[in-house]
Formats: C-alpha cells, structure tokens, sequence
C-alpha cells in the first residue's frame, strides 16, 4: 500500500467523526464580543481543548490578555505552527438566517451555521490532519 493510499483511506475514515464535531462546534455559539456571555466562548475553548488533546498533543488553555487561547504541543517533536480561530462573529439579525444560526445543516452538499467555515472548519481542519 502506497503512502497516498494510507493516508487517503485515513482521510475517509476520520471525515465522518471530524464533521460530527464540526457540527457540535458550531452549536457552541462562542461570540468574542462585548456585550456577549464569554463563559459560552470557554465552552468552545474546552471543546478545542479537548478534541486537539485527543490528537495526541498536550494541550492547555491561555487566557493571558484576552480570550481563550488552545495550544497544543508534543514534547521532543519539531513545532509547527497551526492557526484557527474558535469564536465568531455576532449573528446579526436572526430574521436574516434560512436556518437558526448555531444550528448546523446541510443544503446542497454544504455545511451551515455559523463559524462552519469561518474559522471553526480551520480548527475541524487541523484537528483532522492530526487524526489522520
């Protein structure tokens, strides 16, 4: 089996879980604003926290100066730097929203609510790359 071919089969193994968690994420409606509940912001983190742990690294929140902050490392290993964001932006107006915003759904082959792409997908992303 080619290396191609492992890491394809990893990727249709793990790609149900990850949109299953990319699904839970998105119902974690982290807004990093004022005005907004931040504990629903370290309820995201923690999720991050722990889907990344899961992974393999050790992980820890920050919260120096701001919102928090996951990182992960993996002792003895050389750094790479992965970046995403867990928070959103405010939904805005509900009656603008087909569907209620943190309430993910597909349409058309495509995923739904908010922060599916912007930026909870880059978390799901990294956290894909590190299971496979």
């Amino acid at each position: 089996m080619t290396d191609s071919t492992r890491l394809r089969a990893a990727i249709e193994r793990e790609t149900p879980g990850v949109r299953a968690d990319l699904e839970q994420l998105i119902r974690i409606p982290g807004t990093a604003f004022d005005g907004f509940d931040h504990r629903v912001l370290e309820r995201s983190a923690a999720y991050v926290a722990t889907l990344s742990a899961g992974c393999g690294p050790q992980v820890r929140i920050a919260r120096s100066g701001g919102q928090p902050a996951v990182t992960g490392w993996r002792p003895g290993r050389p750094n790479v730097l992965l970046y995403a964001h867990h928070d959103v932006q405010p939904a805005g107006d509900p009656g603008l929203w087909t569907t209620p915003p943190f309430a993910p759904v597909e349409r058309a082959g495509r995923l739904y609510g908010r922060g599916a792409a912007d930026d909870k997908a880059g978390v799901m992303a990294h956290v894909a790359a590190l299971r496979a």
